[in-house]
């Protein structure tokens, strides 16, 4: 049997997703999981996320011999790894050949020029050529289903859909659309996206405010629901952890402004 399971994870203890020997990573992680379970079998991710970038719907797939559910995975996997979902596949299922996928990145507002910013995010709809948006200019032609832009309390989120990436690209245009929130203009992003006539090279934006937040199939997986409660108890400890903490340090910063 082949089973294919959605997994979150959190970033910022990892050496990114793809396995590299002598670092915690997340598939090296979830390999010793596999291992404790007795199952030989070495799992297969949907793709590549870097050190520090999170996940809500990663995918992974594995062959067992008997079934195997998100909770029980769950045993043996460490705290900032949750499977949630599940699905029996095919034996031929690639979880690489995804219908598409979404990334979400996550900046504070610090003023932006939001509507601005919203413009050059409708520019992304479409197929473009990318790679202006990739590390060592090694883009390529991708097609984008959605894209926006929504502010949040003190937050900005940028959502992304698009049938695959490019090494860097949601940071690359996550940068420029900060810049462009900062002044630059709309007409520049514009031609950005058109590399053939213009080039600039923009760095990436941290990897601690981007999330994988889905993979899509032509499937819908199945939630297993003791995992779920698992994944909200881990993110609401999170939650109550990191927004105590923020909330102090906008405390120091008013009364430094004070």
């Amino acid at each position: 049997m082949k089973y294919a399971f959605k997994i979150a994870y959190f970033g910022e203890n990892f050496f990114g997703s793809q396995f590299q020997p002598g670092l915690r990573t997340v598939e090296g992680e979830i390999r010793k999981a596999l291992q404790d379970l007795g199952i030989e079998s070495k799992p297969r991710l949907a793709g590549r996320t870097d050190t520090g970038v999170s996940a809500l719907g990663q995918v992974f797939a594995v062959e067992s011999d008997r079934k195997l559910l998100p909770r029980i995975l769950n045993s043996s996997l460490p705290s900032d790894i949750t499977a949630w979902a599940f699905k029996e596949v095919s034996e031929d299922f690639n979880p690489r050949k995804a219908r598409s996928r979404v990334y979400v990145y996550v900046f504070l507002d610090e003023g932006y020029d939001l509507e601005k910013m919203r413009e050059a995010v409708e520019l992304l709809r479409g197929t473009h050529d990318f790679s202006n948006f990739t590390r060592g200019w090694r883009g390529g032609r991708r097609s984008v289903f959605n894209a926006t832009l929504s502010r949040e309390g003190d937050f900005l989120i940028f959502e992304i859909e698009a049938n695959a990436f490019t090494y860097n690209m949601v940071r690359c245009i996550a940068t420029a659309l900060r810049f462009i929130g900062m002044g630059k203009s709309v007409e520049w992003f514009k031609k950005m996206l058109d590399p053939q006539s213009y080039r600039e090279r923009v760095p990436p934006a941290p990897p601690q405010g981007l999330m994988l937040k889905d993979v899509k199939y032509d499937f819908e997986f199945e939630v297993d629901e003791v995992a779920k409660k698992l994944l909200e108890l881990r993110l609401k400890k999170r939650l109550n952890h990191h927004g105590v903490a923020y909330k102090l340090l906008t405390l120091k910063l008013n009364s430094l402004n004070s």
